[in-house]
C-alpha cells in the first residue's frame, strides 16, 4: 500500500489518513470509527509537533489500541530550519528504523513512519506510552529514579562503546550525516545576549564572565571533549523525554532521539541528566555513588583501560560543556509559554550550580601562542559577540524593552 501524504499540522490527521498510514505501516487493525486530536506537547520545549489521536473501532478492537502518539515536524518556521539544518527528523526517524531494533535501553514501538528528504517534513505514529509514569522535570528526579536513569544510559553507552565505525552504527552515521561541529558556537554566541537577558539575575560574576568567555574557546573545549572514548548518545537525555514502570520494576523507556548519534563522550548525557532533571541537593548527594555505577557498567560491558579518574575527570569536563545546550535553549526558544520559561530558569540554576560545585571552569580552554588559527577565531568570535551584544542591547532599547528583564 502506497503511503499516504506527510501532514503539516494535526488537522489533517483524519479518520483516512490514520487507516492508511497504520495499513502502510504493516499493521492489522481494524475499521477506524472516529479519531479525537489532541496537542500532547506544548510546554515542553519540543522541536516537533506531539499529539495523540485516540481512536474508536466501528467493529470488535480488543488487540487494538487505543490511542497512539504522533509526531510532526515543527509548525514554526525557525524551529524547521534548525531542525532541518541539525538533520533532527531525519536522525530520529533513520535510528527508530535502523537502530532501535537493537538498542537494549527502551523505545516506544515504531507503529508507522516516513521523511521526505527535500523538505525535511516527517511523521512517526509511536505507541502510547500513557499506562507508564512520567516525572515532572521541574520537580525533578527522586534519588533512586535518577540513579536508575544512569543505569540504563550507561547500558546503552556500553552497548555501543568505541564502535562508531561498525554496524549499526556505522550505517547509521553514513545515512543520518555527522554533526556540523562549527554550528554550535555559532548559536552559542547568537543566544548568548538573549539569554543573559532573560536569565542574567541568576548568573553570579563568576559565572557571567564564564559565560561570555566559554564562547570563543568553545570550539577547542569540543576538540579536547573528541579525543576521549566515543559511544552512541541521546543527546537530549531529560525528564520529560521519559517514561517509567510501576515503582516496583525497572521498566524505562526514553523518547525523542533527534539529537541521537551526535558521537560525543558518553558522560555528556550524564552531565545533561543531572542539569536538567535533578534537583541540585539530589545531585550533590547522589553524584559521585551514581558515576560509580556508571562506570563499573561500562566497563563491564567492554570499555577498556577506562579508569574512574577519567570518568570523573570527563563527567566534569562535559558539565562546563552544559553551558551550550543552558544557553542555547534558554536564548533561542520561545519563552512566552510559562512551563517552557520554568524549564529554562530551572535549567539555568542547575546548571550554574553543578559548574561552581565541580569547579567545571578549570576546563576552560586557554590561548597558547598568538597568531595561531584557533587564536584569530577566538579573538574574532569574541569581537562578532560584544558587536552583536551592542546591537542587540540597542535594539531592545529603541523598542522600549529594558535589555536586562
Amino acid at each position: 500500500m502506497n503511503n499516504p501524504p506527510i501532514p503539516e499540522h494535526g488537522n489533517a490527521l483524519t479518520v483516512g489518513w490514520m487507516q492508511q498510514a497504520l495499513s502502510a505501516g504493516g499493521g492489522d487493525f481494524p475499521t477506524i470509527k472516529d479519531i479525537v486530536v489532541e496537542d500532547v506537547g506544548a510546554g515542553s520545549g519540543t522541536m516537533s509537533q506531539v499529539l495523540r489521536c485516540t481512536m474508536t473501532y466501528r467493529d470488535d478492537a480488543a488487540q487494538a489500541p487505543e490511542s497512539v502518539v504522533i509526531k510532526l515536524s515543527s509548525s514554526d518556521k525557525t524551529s524547521l530550519r534548525i531542525a532541518k539544518i541539525l538533520s533532527m527528523y531525519k536522525r530520529e526517524y533513520l535510528c527508530f528504523r535502523q537502530l532501535a531494533p537493537q538498542m537494549r535501553i527502551g523505545l516506544p514501538a515504531l507503529v508507522y513512519g516516513d521523511f521526505e528528504d527535500t523538505s525535511h517534513r516527517f511523521v512517526m505514529v509511536l505507541e502510547d506510552l500513557c499506562d507508564m509514569e512520567k516525572v515532572d522535570q521541574i520537580t525533578g528526579a527522586s534519588a533512586t529514579r535518577a540513579k536508575r536513569v544512569i543505569r540504563g544510559v550507561a547500558e546503552l553507552h556500553g552497548q555501543f562503546w568505541n564502535k562508531l565505525e561498525q554496524p549499526p552504527l556505522s550505517d547509521f552515521f553514513a545515512s543520518a550525516g555527522l554533526p556540523r561541529r562549527w554550528l554550535s558556537p555559532l548559536l552559542y554566541l547568537v543566544f548568548l545576549a538573549p539569554c543573559l537577558e532573560r536569565f542574567g539575575n541568576l548568573f553570579s560574576d563568576r559565572m557571567r564572565s564564564l559565560a561570555e568567555a566559554y564562547g570563543p574557546r568553545l570550539f577547542d573545549h569540543m576538540n579536547g571533549l573528541a579525543t576521549g572514548p566515543q559511544t552512541l548518545t541521546h543527546g537530549d537525555f531529560r525528564l520529560d523525554n521519559m517514561f517509567f514502570g510501576a515503582a516496583d520494576t525497572d521498566d524505562f523507556t526514553v523518547i525523542d532521539w533527534q539529537v541521537a548519534g551526535l558521537a560525543k563522550d558518553g558522560l555528556y548525557d550524564v552531565a545533561y541528566f543531572m542539569v536538567t532533571s535533578v534537583p541540585t541537593e539530589v545531585r550533590r548527594r547522589i553524584e559521585r555513588t551514581a558515576l560509580e555505577e556508571y562506570h563499573s557498567i561500562v566497563c563491564s560491558m567492554g570499555a577498556k583501560d577506562f579508569t574512574f579518574e577519567e570518568c570523573w575527570r570527563r563527567y566534569r569536563q562535559n558539565m562546563l560543556g552544559m553551558l551550550v545546550p543552558c544557553i542555547c535553549a534558554c536564548g533561542g526558544l520561545d519563552m512566552t509559554n510559562q512551563r517552557v520559561r520554568m524549564l529554562g530558569e530551572t535549567m539555568v540554576q542547575r546548571t550554574l550550580a553543578a559548574i561552581e560545585d565541580l569547579d567545571a571552569d578549570e576546563f576552560l580552554p586557554t590561548r597558547n601562542g598568538f597568531l595561531t588559527t584557533t587564536n584569530v577565531l577566538s579573538i574574532l568570535s569574541s569581537c562578532a559577540y560584544k558587536a552583536y551584544k551592542l546591537a542587540y542591547t540597542l535594539y531592545k532599547t529603541l523598542a522600549g524593552k529594558s535589555p536586562r528583564t
